[in-house]
C-alpha cells in the first residue's frame, strides 16, 4: 500500500468519526485531515471531488473487504453464495451504523443519486461475481437490478433493525430472496430506474 493510499484509509476513517454526528460534509474531510495528519489542506488533496468521492473510496473498500472476508464459494449454492455475500457487506457496516444512516441521506440528495445508483451496481456486480454468474446478455443486468432491489430493502431493513444480532434483517433478507426468484423477469422500467445513470453514461 502507498503512503497516499494509507493516509486516505487514515483519513477517511477518522472522517466516519465525525460523519455520525455532522453528516459528509467539505469541512468533516478537513477536520479528519487535521486530526490525522495536522493539516486540513489534506481533505481536499486526497479527495479533490469532496465528500461523494470519499463516499465512493468507502464503499469500494467495503467492496474489497467483503470478498476477501467471504469463504470459497464452491460449499454453497448460488442462492446461499448470494445472501451470504450480502448479510457480509451489510455486516461490515455493523459498528458503523450511524454513520451508514448519514451516508444514506446523504447519498439520496437529488445531486447524489447517480452516483449512489453506481455504487450499489458495483456492490451488487462483486456479489454475482462472487457467486458465479456468467450471464453476458439481459439477464447479466436483469439480476443485478434484482438483487439491488434486494440489497436496498434489506438495507433499509437493517437501519431500523434492532433485534439480536440483526436476526430479524437476515430473516428479512432471505424472503426477499425467495421472492426475487419467483419473478420470470424483471419488467424494464424497474430496471432503468434502478441502474439510470447508464443512459448517461
Amino acid at each position: 500500500m502507498s503512503k497516499r493510499e494509507k493516509l486516505k484509509q487514515q483519513v477517511l476513517k477518522r472522517a466516519l468519526v465525525h460523519v455520525p454526528f455532522e453528516g459528509w460534509s467539505q469541512a468533516v474531510l478537513e477536520q479528519a485531515a487535521f486530526d490525522v495528519a495536522g493539516d486540513a489542506s489534506y481533505g481536499w488533496r486526497l479527495f479533490p471531488k469532496g465528500p461523494l468521492e470519499a463516499v465512493a473510496y468507502w464503499s469500494a473498500l467495503l467492496d474489497q473487504e467483503m470478498i476477501t472476508s467471504l469463504p470459497a464459494p464452491e460449499a454453497y449454492r448460488v442462492r446461499e453464495r448470494v445472501a451470504l455475500a450480502v448479510k457480509t457487506r451489510i455486516g461490515l457496516l455493523g459498528s458503523m451504523k450511524e454513520a451508514a444512516c448519514k451516508t444514506t441521506a446523504y447519498l439520496a440528495l437529488p445531486q447524489n443519486m447517480p452516483e449512489a445508483s453506481r455504487l450499489l451496481y458495483a456492490t451488487v456486480n462483486e456479489i454475482w461475481y462472487y457467486a458465479g454468474d456468467t450471464a453476458t446478455d439481459y439477464n447479466f443486468y436483469t439480476k443485478r437490478a434484482l438483487l439491488a432491489w434486494v440489497y436496498s430493502v434489506t438495507f433499509l431493513y437493517w437501519l431500523r433493525d434492532t433485534s439480536d444480532d440483526y436476526e430479524a434483517t437476515w430473516i428479512f433478507l432471505g424472503k426477499r430472496i425467495d421472492e426475487v426468484l419467483k419473478l420470470p423477469q424483471l419488467p424494464k422500467v424497474l430496471m432503468e430506474r434502478l441502474f439510470f445513470w447508464k443512459r448517461h453514461g
